[in-house]
């Protein structure tokens, strides 16, 4: 069972994540001339903000989920998270 530092935790780095991405879309539309779905160079504008969404924040919270059995010793169990991790 999870306790409450878990919890606390989950939703310190959620909200981390999500300043993360608001920082970067403020940071392109005041900084370097808004956002375009025109063709124009602002069309380029949306990358970093998606990047940031998807690489950083979406990817992180389930890179490192183990799909291993919760019956593990603790060797076996970093080992199966350990070559998860060299496969991603």
């Amino acid at each position: 069972m999870a306790s409450g530092w878990f919890y606390l935790s989950c939703l310190v780095l959620g909200s981390l994540g999500s300043m993360c991405i608001l920082f970067t879309a403020y940071w392109m539309q005041f900084w370097c001339g808004g956002f375009a779905w025109d063709g124009s160079t602002h069309t380029f504008n949306w990358h970093p903000v998606l990047t940031v969404a998807g690489m950083v924040v979406f990817y992180g919270a389930g890179d490192r989920t183990p799909a291993c059995p919760a019956r593990l010793s603790l060797p076996t169990a970093l080992g199966c998270w350990c070559a998860q991790s060299q496969g991603s």
